[in-house]
């Protein structure tokens, strides 16, 4: 019977490509997660070369405008390590589905394609990803460890 339920457990996200991860605490996850090539944590990442991420949200508040963030740690230290501003403004560059201003309890689609240059290869890091409303709420966010390679 446990291996019965284990297997309903991981089938889903080996068929349908969608990523583990781990709701932030007090904080809203999305419906669903796929990074590319990601079906187990620790996630793979190579610095350097693009990572393609997409989710599919319910936002719970209304807003003008949407910010997405990420804040990689190791051991609790924070890696200093931030989306740049040019893929911040979610509204611009990956909602899908939906246009800003978005009404509570739409639902879209919210895709990331970057290629991450990080200062440090060889570890695994915690890394949250998630998106922010314009009063600083947020939409979602997720943790997933991402063992990151040169």
């Amino acid at each position: 019977m446990i291996k019965f339920l284990l297997i309903a457990a991981i089938l889903p996200a080996v068929v349908f490509g969608q990523t583990p991860f781990r709701p932030c605490s007090g904080r809203p996850a999305p419906v669903s997660v796929n990074i590319e090539g990601c079906t187990a944590l620790p996630c793979d990442i190579v610095s350097g070369v693009p990572l393609r991420a997409h989710a599919t949200i319910t936002t719970p508040v209304a807003t003008p405008t949407v910010t997405a963030y990420l804040r990689a740690t190791l051991f609790g230290l924070d890696l200093g390590f931030n989306i740049p501003e040019d893929l911040q403004d979610a509204c611009a560059v990956g909602i899908t589905g939906a246009s800003c201003p978005l009404t509570a309890g739409q639902t879209f689609d919210y895709t990331l394609e970057y290629a991450m240059v990080l200062p440090i290869v060889g570890i695994t890091a915690q890394v949250e990803v998630g998106l922010r409303a314009a009063d600083g709420t947020y939409i979602t966010c997720i943790d997933i460890d991402a063992r990151i390679s040169g």
